[in-house]
């Protein structure tokens, strides 16, 4: 039996990574295979590729047309190396963002063409999609907060996209909205203000209610 396909989306310190592991935990205890990943990475080439993604290189800037083609590689190697293979399995894999990540960041954020945005994501997924797609949702000036303040006690990676503008931050959030509009079956909204234990419970309210499971 096919496994399934969830991915966690959402603006910088929304919680995805806390939630995508909480959510694995659950996974796990109702005796279901599991395995959580992020993107970009997933497997030891796209981890290589991330580390340029997040990371300043001094004197040269990443342009938004070499971040989409290196998201298009991540997500190509992911999809053929560990994606296809696993839900082949039957496992459930639960992703810390996927391809919405890309058309928001490098389409709605960075401007580039839409109709090339999903070109690329087709090429390079070649027919994988997520079963569910949760958007964690909070107000852009929170997430900067969160994301600054946990940056500052080492607890995650500071990378080039905490560092944008409020104005790049709120076009990630409308994007994402966008896209749950364009959606609706597929991409469903969470707003993401609460504690971690509320979050996490509407998170597997969810997951049992789109999917049918009886997640505890």
């Amino acid at each position: 039996m096919r496994g399934g396909f969830i991915t966690l989306e959402g603006g910088e310190g929304t919680g995805k990574s806390t939630q995508a592991a909480l959510l694995g935990e659950a996974f796990a205890r109702s005796g279901r295979m599991v395995r959580t990943v992020r993107s970009p990475g997933g497997t030891a080439v796209a981890e290589k590729l991330r580390t340029i993604l997040k990371s300043r290189e001094p004197g040269e800037e990443l342009t938004p047309e070499t971040e989409l083609l290196l998201f298009g590689a991540c997500h190509s190697q992911m999809v053929e190396t560990l994606l296809k293979p696993e839900l082949e399995k039957g496992t459930w894999i639960i992703s810390d963002r996927f391809f919405d990540s890309t058309k928001v960041y490098q389409g709605y954020a960075r401007g580039l063409n839409m109709k090339m945005l999903d070109e690329v994501n087709r090429f390079s997924c070649r027919g994988v999609k997520p079963d569910l797609t949760i958007v964690l949702d909070i107000p852009p000036e929170l997430g900067i907060r969160r994301s600054t303040g946990r940056a500052a006690k080492k607890e995650f990676e500071n990378d080039r996209f905490d560092s944008e503008t409020l104005q790049f931050h709120t076009a990630v959030r409308n994007g994402f909205l966008k896209l749950a509009e364009q959606e609706p079956e597929r991409i469903k909204i969470i707003a993401a203000g609460g504690t971690v234990e509320e979050v996490a419970r509407a998170v597997r309210e969810c997951v049992n209610h789109e999917l049918g499971l009886d997640l505890l």
